[in-house]
């Protein structure tokens, strides 16, 4: 019975927000968990998720992995793994996505390359294959799928973030068809200060309301972070809390959902130089 009802759950639920599995890009990494995941105008490692775009600024090869230990329910766990390459006047971004357990999973495997054009704008683009699995005789599908994004420095310290997610209306076609979900995402984010991030987003599926989303990080030093973050549809709150220590940078974040309870996040990110 355990069973069925995450089968459940995961199948009604997937085009949430909340819910969302890795098909879905539901975006990861610590830093922006602790914020409402609202990144889409933020420079970040785990740019691969909300806005290639912002992968530009990157100057030094890195790795990183995130867990997300989603509702405290062992079924429902979400893990990514990333590396990132400065190279050809660019960078090139890997990433690898896992959800579910052994009757029900979705992976995601993302090819990506972003550039600066000047001192203001940056522009990604991504190659995705996902993944879906259901067990119990239901089989396997598989789809190519893309995103692309577009990052703009408006003036010092306030940029604008836009990202579509599909926008060539991939299907599951071993699924009867099935549409992923096309995403739209628009967001700004400004440094209200040395040591304060303020970033603010809206997010539309072609099939679902908007979700608003908003973000603030403060640095109690160089090297310590808190965060804080909120969202709609469904209304949730998000913590967070990061350390660099040396070429290490650790997260740690925990989201709630008003009905579903805590999802705790954790990420590493190691910079090799």
């Amino acid at each position: 019975m355990k069973h069925l009802a995450v089968m459940i759950l995961i199948l009604t639920g997937c085009f949430n927000p909340l819910l969302q599995a890795a098909g879905d890009n539901y975006p990861f990494g610590g830093r922006a968990a602790g914020m409402g995941n609202a990144m889409v105008a933020v420079y970040d490692f785990w740019a691969v998720s909300h806005n290639q775009a912002c992968l530009a600024q990157i100057s030094s090869p890195a790795a990183g992995c995130y867990f997300e230990n989603r509702f405290l329910s062992r079924e429902m766990g979400f893990g990514a793994a990333a590396f990132a390459l400065p190279a050809g006047g660019g960078v090139f971004g890997l990433s690898l996505t896992c959800f579910g357990y052994s009757l029900y999973k979705e992976s995601k495997v993302g090819l990506a390359y972003a550039r600066p054009f000047g001192d203001k704008l940056s522009a990604g683009v991504q190659l995705d294959y996902l993944f879906t699995f259901i067990g119990e005789g239901y089989g396997s599908a598989g789809a190519l799928a893309a995103e692309m994004g577009v990052l703009y420095e408006l003036l010092p310290g306030f940029q604008l973030g836009v990202h579509v997610l599909n926008p060539t209306l991939a299907t599951l076609k071993d699924f009867g068809g099935e549409r992923l979900p096309t995403i739209f995402r628009l967001g700004m984010a400004y440094h209200c200060s040395e040591r304060v991030l303020l970033s603010l987003e809206t997010e539309k599926d072609m099939d679902s309301k908007p979700v608003l989303r908003c973000g603030l990080e403060y640095g109690i030093t160089d090297n310590v972070f808190l965060r804080a973050g909120a969202g709609t549809q469904p209304t949730t709150n998000s913590f967070g809390f990061g350390i660099c220590l040396g070429k290490l940078r650790i997260d740690l974040a925990s989201s709630f959902h008003y009905v579903l309870g805590y999802s705790p996040q954790a990420s590493l990110v190691y910079s090799f130089r």
